[in-house]
């Protein structure tokens, strides 16, 4: 499992600037982000259940009080005596009226920091489904790109310390291996 701190290593390596450690350290961050925002990779998925008290037709979703580090919404989904059941379409708060301008059922939609939804049955628990961010933080450094696909990040990491010290031949060059690797990334984890 690559460390926050095996990837700073492995950077210095390739700049030979062991002595920019608060630098290297963003770019191996922005870097991990940058990685898994490229694309909706299937393994950034984190799903979840709901248990609604009491049960109701409408409810409303602090997705970020669920998955703290939703990047974007996937599913919702209903879930009743053990068995996931149907999902609810994702709309724009403007496509939840049909043309006589009555509420749609078994829809839901974002609005601000809140899901909101609308089902034609009295739902006790439900399924929520994003994709998630990595978790770039000092103590708590995972990432699945990290583990499997390292040097997409290395090499990002190490074109950015390149490009702050001036060195743009450096930075050009690792900005094409970083490419080849990106290429790599998508083809073995897009379905």
């Amino acid at each position: 499992m690559a460390s926050l701190l095996s990837l700073m290593n492995d950077v210095y390596v390739i700049t030979n600037r062991d002595d920019l450690v608060a630098e290297t350290k963003l770019a191996v961050k922005m870097a991990t982000l940058k990685m898994h925002q490229l694309d909706d990779f299937p393994k950034d998925i984190v799903e979840t259940g709901i248990a609604w008290t009491p049960a109701a037709y409408i409810q409303s979703l602090d997705y970020k009080a669920i998955i703290p580090t939703w990047r974007r919404f996937k599913y919702l989904r209903k879930y009743a005596d053990g068995l996931a059941g149907d999902f609810f379409k994702y709309l724009s708060p403007e496509e939840t009226l049909d043309r006589y301008n009555v509420n749609k059922e078994n829809i839901c939609y974002l609005a601000g920091t809140q899901i909101e939804i609308r089902s034609n049955t009295q739902d006790d628990y439900m399924l929520v489904a994003a994709y998630a961010s990595p978790d770039i933080t000092d103590n708590g450094f995972s990432s699945w790109i990290a583990d499997e696909h390292p040097y997409a990040i290395i090499c990002d990491a190490a074109a950015s310390v390149f490009k702050q010290i001036g060195f743009d031949e450096q930075a050009s060059y690792m900005k094409q291996t970083v490419a080849e690797q990106i290429a790599i990334l998508r083809q073995s984890n897009i379905l």
